[in-house]
């Protein structure tokens, strides 16, 4: 009884949480106004994108821990990608997110030198698979996408700069053998230095021990070319499915004039610009990015009911969704425990 206690009070924290930093920003009476001036079809559309999303999220996870030797259900791969979501959502720049999704992987039994070339591996192949398809689409669409105002293309040049650099440390994070030796020495220079640790020699060695197996599982990722093949492809149709959400969007007003194309090159700029910034789920930037084009896209009248149709289902609604979904994710969690133990 206790731990569904407390169990509630974690959801009623989480449930402010994500009205302070997320759904405070959100203008429900003009979203439910334009709701009604929009094509359903199209909007069913926009959600079906959302949902495959989601679901691609939730098998990339499940194939990768797949070759790692765990077979994870689906229902499992798709708790892991809600937790990723929401705590993502929550945090500044993304932070929080894979760590808890980490955490909950260890409850299933799946050891940290795996959960984190997992979560490494999936941040890297996102960030490759951002940077195809912003240089396909900026390279066809550079002379409309980035001729709005100077501090949008500042935030877009910066973001793609920015994806590079952030891919090029992931894949060191991942592969480099040196860069593994370099924080086991920073690390056990401040084991060293840290007067309450009593067992310093144990606990460097199991250090030691933890990131030797590590690269044993992200050797294999490099070793095996199917999983990078395999990663990518699900990844790529991944962010296609995200940017596709913002054309039936389009659509759903009426409006026919710009092509999908173009469309998602405006869409990957916005998802360039405010990658970057260290607001909680980038709100308030993409807003900002967004109203900066759908100005351009949908006209001055309907550029705010636009932006807010679109992240009302690339991000508001989904991060409620998530919330409910890990709150399920860990009451079952705690009931399979408790049945386990008897």
């Amino acid at each position: 009884m206790k731990k569904y206690i407390l169990s509630s009070i974690l959801f009623i924290i989480l449930v402010i949480l994500t009205y302070f930093f997320v759904l405070r920003e959100c203008d429900f009476n003009l979203l439910i106004s334009s709701f009604r001036n929009t094509n359903s079809f199209y909007i069913a559309l926009t959600a079906l994108c959302s949902i495959g999303y989601v679901y691609l999220g939730s098998l990339f996870l499940k194939r990768i821990l797949f070759h790692f030797n765990y077979k994870v259900s689906f229902l499992n791969s798709l708790g892991y990608m809600f937790t990723e979501i929401y705590f993502s959502s929550i945090t500044p720049s993304y932070i929080g997110g894979q760590p808890i999704q980490m955490y909950e992987m260890k409850k299933d039994k799946i050891p940290y030198e795996v959960s984190s070339v997992v979560v490494l591996f999936n941040s890297m192949m996102n960030r490759i698979a951002l940077l195809i398809i912003a240089t396909i689409l900026l390279f066809c669409y550079r002379k409309t996408v980035l001729a709005l105002n100077p501090l949008y293309n500042t935030l877009v040049y910066l973001g793609y700069g920015t994806t590079i650099l952030v891919s090029f440390f992931f894949a060191s994070a991942i592969y480099s053998q040196k860069m593994s030796n370099l924080f086991l020495k920073i690390t056990s220079f401040i084991i060293e230095h840290l007067k309450f640790i009593k067992n310093k020699k144990e606990l460097k060695d199991k250090l030691s021990d933890a990131l030797t197996n590590y690269h044993k599982c992200a050797s294999l990722t490099k070793k095996n070319k199917g999983i990078l093949g395999e990663a990518l492809f699900i990844t790529l149709l991944q962010r296609i499915v995200y940017l596709l959400a913002s054309y039936m969007v389009y659509r759903a007003f009426g409006l026919h004039e710009h092509s999908v194309f173009l469309i998602m090159a405006f869409q990957i700029c916005i998802c360039l610009g405010s990658d970057l910034m260290p607001t909680p789920g980038g709100v308030m930037v993409n807003e900002g990015l967004t109203l900066v084009v759908n100005k351009i896209i949908y006209g001055s009248d309907l550029a705010l009911s636009g932006m807010l149709m679109l992240r009302s289902f690339n991000f508001y609604f989904l991060v409620l969704i998530s919330a409910i979904i890990y709150f399920i994710f860990r009451l079952r969690k705690k009931k399979n425990n408790l049945i386990d133990t008897v």
